[in-house]
């Protein structure tokens, strides 16, 4: 049996990194008492695969894992259990059963929505900067690979820019980024705007993958039952 897990990540927790969170993930689940189905070799692992990585210090509403299981166990009362041993603000929302041969998540998952709060930037100035990288026929982005200097195109991985004004001198980016064939982060897509800001807040708030043409959430697309 194979068990999809989707949870979030807020508050203070967005600081901790993905090996102490897989930490976190192994204590959660021995203490929820699952069957895991471990890996072979000299060092035994419990079978946990994890989705898209989040940058650290980025809060999401919606992540991903996928645990295997060497016996079937309800899925009723499991979100419950598996949040009780884990950190606040991390809190499992819904749990689904997938086939045992589910493609791995980060091959399914095409493109993430995101929602960037700016503090000291007005609104407009957002929008124009977010019109502007829309209208671009190319948006070239350099970076640092391998003490190599390297520039891109990363519009195509621009798929939607949108922007909500909070209050005065406080605005909110909603993204929809591409994660293939060329992935586009958060902080490249500020790179991109090249709008200055006293300070900003990352959050994901779903992953999405096509399945028959239509966009779903990872926990939803091929889920044979979900919770």
């Amino acid at each position: 049996m194979k068990v999809r897990v989707r949870f979030t990540k807020v508050g203070k927790v967005r600081f901790l990194g993905n090996l102490d969170l897989a930490r976190n993930w192994e204590r959660a689940i021995r203490r929820a008492d699952l069957p895991v189905a471990y890996s072979e070799g000299f060092s035994p692992r419990p079978k946990l695969h994890y989705g898209l990585a989040l940058p650290t210090g980025a809060e999401s509403y919606a992540e991903y894992m996928d645990i295997d299981l060497s016996s079937d166990v309800p899925l009723d009362g499991l979100a419950e259990a598996l949040s009780a041993g884990m950190p606040p603000g991390i809190d499992v929302t819904s749990v689904g059963e997938v086939p045992s041969n589910a493609t791995a998540l980060q091959a399914v998952v095409d493109h993430c929505t995101w929602e960037i709060d700016f503090i000291g930037t007005p609104a407009a100035d957002l929008a124009a900067a977010a019109e502007k990288l829309m209208a671009a026929p190319e948006v070239l982005l350099t970076f640092e690979r391998k003490k190599k200097s390297i520039t891109e195109n990363v519009r195509p991985a621009l798929l939607d820019l949108s922007v909500v004004e909070r209050h005065e001198g406080a605005a909110t980016l909603a993204a929809t980024l591409a994660t293939k064939p060329r992935s586009i982060r958060p902080s490249e897509l500020l790179t991109c705007l090249g709008v200055d800001s006293d300070s900003t807040r990352v959050r994901r708030i779903e992953q999405w993958m096509t399945h028959d043409g239509v966009a779903l959430p990872p926990i939803l697309a091929g889920s044979e039952a979900v919770r």
